[in-house]
């Protein structure tokens, strides 16, 4: 891969250079990229923040499995969203495990809405909250999977109408330490907040009230596979609840391989009465594979994402 340095770019830092002609990599990567000695100016090893002239030629050493492979060897990497459907007024996506959806107060960086902004910079302002702009639902960072983006205002309020009447099929496949027996069920245990602050699913009895925190809360699953001691699991949810598949998999005593916020506690083990092997995919194994509901002309569309690379491959080992 071949760069020629024009006059627009003179006087630029290579690493900015870049980062704007490979967008599937971070200016961080671009750095490990040139310190490894495999970018050239001039056929001469590069420095990442050397200035360009006019004419120079940039020779990017590796092919793309070398990038891949940069990709693969860089921490907390996140491949960029992949547009699956787009129309006039809404986009179907691919979210990549890693990356936030919208900013919070920390104001971090290199989120789904900065991408969005970046290209398709009609979205702005499209929606009610501020550094949301599109932005209908929302995964949580770790999970990767499929989301709604609207294009318009006209079409925000028309697809936020049918997720608050709960018009809109979500589903989800997960791998959960343990085995469900029962091969289909519902949770339905109320989410609320504990005294640190983490989202529980609290269960209550009879006609005893929720407490005035918490929220009604669904989630039905299907068991697909019983893969050694873990059960692979098929997820609707009926409500759109912060956290909700992994609290309430939590809550029953199946939390999620990967979950770092709901990991296995020592109880966990004594509730299940076996000793399981606690093991690490690398990332939470939850992801978004099925969303449904009405376009703008009324008629029913669903959009569907395999399970990413990673977590097919994880799936594949421990079948062995």
């Amino acid at each position: 891969m071949n760069f020629i340095v024009k006059d627009q770019n003179i006087g630029q830092r290579l690493d900015i250079f870049l980062t704007k002609n490979l967008n599937q990599l971070s200016r961080s990567q671009i750095k490990k990229m040139v310190e490894g000695g495999l970018v050239l100016v001039d056929q001469k090893p590069a420095k990442p923040h050397q200035f360009l002239k006019a004419g120079q030629k940039i020779i990017i050493i590796p092919a793309e499995e070398k990038i891949k492979q940069i990709q693969r060897a860089t921490p907390n990497f996140y491949y960029r969203p992949k547009v699956i459907f787009e129309n006039n007024d809404f986009l179907v996506l691919e979210k990549p495990a890693g990356m936030l959806v919208h900013p919070t107060e920390k104001n971090e960086p290199d989120t789904l809405v900065d991408w969005l902004l970046k290209k398709y910079p009609q979205v702005k302002n499209v929606g009610e909250e501020q550094n949301r702009d599109g932005i209908i639902h929302r995964l949580d960072k770790e999970v990767s999977g499929i989301m709604i983006v609207a294009k318009t205002n006209k079409a925000y309020y028309y697809l936020k109408e049918q997720f608050k009447k709960r018009l809109v099929k979500k589903e989800y496949i997960t791998l959960v330490y343990g085995k469900i027996h029962d091969q289909t069920g519902e949770i339905d245990l109320p989410i609320g907040r504990n005294k640190e602050g983490i989202f529980v699913a609290h269960p209550r009895q009879g006609k005893e009230k929720l407490h005035y925190q918490d929220k009604v809360a669904k989630t039905q699953y299907q068991v697909l596979k019983y893969l050694k001691d873990y059960t692979l699991l098929r997820i609707r949810i009926l409500t759109g609840r912060t956290h909700q598949i992994r609290v309430h998999l939590s809550a029953i005593g199946h939390p999620i391989l990967g979950d770092q916020i709901y990991k296995p506690k020592k109880k966990f083990f004594h509730f299940l009465r076996k000793k399981i092997k606690v093991v690490d995919p690398g990332r939470i194994f939850l992801h978004s594979v099925k969303i449904g509901f009405y376009d703008l002309n009324k008629q029913w569309v669903e959009f569907s994402s395999p399970l990413p690379k990673s977590l097919e491959d994880f799936l594949d080992e421990t079948k062995k």
